[in-house]
């Protein structure tokens, strides 16, 4: 093969310990992002921790200092003619750096050449064809991860961004609307309390059956794609993705979902309104994957692949109980399992910095309590979301009421690290699947919209 790349270099192995005895202070930088075993030959890395561990303590590595650490090392070479070697035939640590990466590369190159052969051998082996390419693309997308990020950084080196855009905020326009990076429901009451779902957020929406939190997460993937114009990914493990589709179309056009059967459809008003609908939604990235029964595993590895073809802004999931174990889980119990997805879910929104949004249940304990409000303990089957979540909202709606039964649903921002916790009023439209900030007027002591929004109001419509 033309051009072929060796999957080792023992010289530039030597040239990073070479440069490092000519000049220390190299190795915190080096130090950041390349590691003991990423070298080839036992030796070296050896004689590569020792002199880390010689600079942490603030003596100046050289052949006789690492040779007092360890005399002998791992082939039974002595320490000292070894290391005396290397420094003599590097003359200059100019070029430590740029060693260092071709250690790291042939590195990676050394683990693509394994994951090869491990693919092979799935190929040849039997068992789920689905899991097997899962597992072989998890595999190539963890290679492709950038390794080379540093564990560590200086608050020098991440000042410059953050004033920056603190600069930028100061000096926007004040008739402009004030643009948040993070992604939004698209509620105006929700928003202001939230400031919005940053990426890295492990956003987690509960609520009982029917409270309208699965609208309330697709209605963020609308706002996020059909009106941001960003890239938005929905697993739905329970509905079917024409479902989703259809009351994508409902909540973006107005038009009852009784109506897109065509028995209620006024063909002059609605079909209008669907075209428009219609247009927006084809040239969305508004991505859905209806397979239900998916590991966490799959998931995460989905999401990679998504995220690297095109990059998402939010990720949805609907519902965390209904991710299934991991095949040959050990984990004891249900809640075992669930705290290890959850706290997967966080670290998958951190290394992808995207916005993932939860859909969770609530336990059945609270329809039978005097106060109905929504608590951190009534959190189905996990209390590892609790401290894993950086955003908690419930949905409440009591439908023994008369607000209840006009849509009314009360929001509870009950955790939220980067903002104060709070309270609003949303009205839940089943009829287009959406919500709609509430207009308030007094059912009794209960607070509640005047009337129910028309399609018309939404659209802009005069009011009759």
């Amino acid at each position: 093969m033309e051009h072929e790349r060796p999957l080792y270099s023992i010289e530039a192995e030597h040239g990073v310990l070479g440069a490092l005895m000519i000049k220390p202070e190299m190795s915190e930088e080096i130090g950041s992002f390349l590691q003991a075993s990423h070298f080839s030959n036992d030796d070296n890395a050896t004689l590569y921790t020792m002199i880390l561990l010689e600079r942490s303590k603030g003596r100046r590595p050289d052949p006789i200092t690492l040779h007092d650490y360890r005399p002998e090392l791992p082939s039974g070479a002595m320490t000292m003619a070894y290391a005396a070697e290397i420094q003599i035939g590097v003359p200059s640590a100019s070029n430590g750096i740029r060693y260092a990466r071709v250690v790291h590369e042939r590195f990676k190159a050394r683990q693509l050449q394994e994951a090869a052969f491990t693919i092979s051998e799935l190929a040849a082996s039997t068992g789920s064809i689905s899991e097997q390419v899962a597992s072989a693309q998890a595999l190539l997308m963890s290679l492709a991860s950038d390794d080379e990020r540093p564990d560590v950084v200086t608050m020098g080196s991440l000042l410059p961004g953050v004033f920056d855009k603190i600069d930028e905020y100061a000096n926007r326009d004040p008739n402009q609307p004030l643009e948040v990076d993070g992604v939004k429901f698209g509620l105006k009451p929700l928003d202001v309390i939230i400031k919005s779902c940053r990426p890295g957020n492990m956003v987690v929406v509960a609520g009982r059956p029917g409270t309208g939190k699965t609208v309330l997460g697709l209605q963020a993937a609308d706002e996020t794609a059909v009106n941001e114009g960003h890239g938005a990914l929905v697993f739905s493990l329970e509905m079917e993705g024409a479902e989703l589709a259809r009351r994508s179309i409902s909540a973006n056009s107005g038009v009852l979902q009784d109506a897109l059967d065509g028995t209620k459809m006024t063909v002059d008003d609605d079909w209008p309104k669907l075209t428009s609908a219609f247009n927006k939604l084809m040239h969305a990235d508004y991505r859905l994957c209806d397979k239900g029964a998916l590991p966490f595993s799959r998931i995460a590895s989905i999401a990679r692949f998504q995220h690297r073809m095109k990059p998402l802004r939010l990720i949805v999931i609907d519902y965390i109980g209904l991710i299934p174990p991991e095949p040959g889980s050990r984990l004891f119990n249900r809640t075992a399992e669930l705290g290890f997805v959850s706290r997967g879910i966080k670290a998958l929104a951190k290394e992808l910095k995207v916005a993932i949004i939860v859909l969770a249940q609530l336990n059945r304990g609270i329809e039978g309590r005097l106060v109905k409000r929504p608590q951190m303990s009534d959190l189905r089957d996990c209390g590892d979301i609790e401290q894993d979540a950086d955003i908690i909202i419930f949905a409440h709606r009591d439908e023994t009421t008369e607000a209840g039964k006009d849509g009314i649903t009360e929001i509870y921002v009950e955790k939220a690290r980067h903002a104060k916790t709070g309270h609003c009023q949303l009205q839940f439209r089943g009829e287009i699947a959406k919500f709609v900030p509430a207009k308030m007027k007094y059912y009794g002591d209960t607070e509640a919209p005047a009337r129910r929004s028309t399609t018309k109001d939404l659209l802009g419509g005069a009011r009759p």
